[in-house]
């Protein structure tokens, strides 16, 4: 069975997203870096799917997407020299290696640090902002292979997926920033822009 293609911009993607999630589905979406697979943060079901397809080791954790940055301390314990690090970085390309929450989706926390993005893309900027729900995501790519960017080559090799929306993507991963350490340190990615090479002092 084919997967359901919509755009990010089609009336229907919102109710088609929710439910994706309420039913544990799997699907591929577009953000501000690359394309990303995943679902329900917390459905057991749709986690080994997306492994399985992804052929990715089981002690491997996902990134948690965020609509926004405002419900992040739903998840993350931030004090004030993070939520000013957010305020600079987020939404944009970076994934952010921060102290998980007790709340915090098992799926996304590996030694106590959950890796959070907030993309931004107006699917996240509209959709998910208005499902006010997070997403499990990890790019779309077989274990070791980089990242699919064409929407054509990820239906074909991604047809197991329930539901793929499609959008303006960008060129590359996100850069990962520890910033459970002091001073936060670049764990993947270009350095950073000058404006920001403070947050790694």
């Amino acid at each position: 069975m084919m997967p359901t293609v919509l755009s990010h911009a089609s009336s229907s993607v919102q109710d088609a997203v929710r439910e994706a999630l309420e039913m544990g589905q799997t699907l591929i979406f577009p953000t501000d870096t690359v394309y990303g697979i995943g679902g329900n943060p917390w459905d057991r079901r749709c986690l080994e799917r997306v492994r399985a397809i992804k052929q990715r080791p089981p002690d491997q954790p996902f990134t948690l997407h965020m609509p926004t940055c405002s419900s992040l301390e739903r998840y993350v314990k931030l004090d004030e020299c993070l939520r000013k690090m957010i305020r600079r970085l987020l939404p944009g390309p970076y994934t952010l290696l921060l102290p998980a929450a007790a709340g915090a989706p098992a799926s996304a926390v590996l030694d106590g640090k959950i890796g959070i993005r907030v993309p931004d893309h107006p699917f996240f900027a509209s959709t998910l902002t208005s499902l006010d729900r997070p997403i499990f995501g990890t790019s779309v790519n077989r274990r070791g292979q980089p990242p699919l960017g064409d929407i054509d080559a990820i239906i074909d090799r991604f047809a197991s997926v329930d539901l793929i929306i499609t959008g303006p993507v960008g060129a590359g991963p996100s850069a990962i920033l520890d910033a459970t350490v002091r001073p936060s340190r670049l764990v993947r990615g270009d350095p950073l822009p000058g404006p920001l090479q403070d947050l790694l002092r």
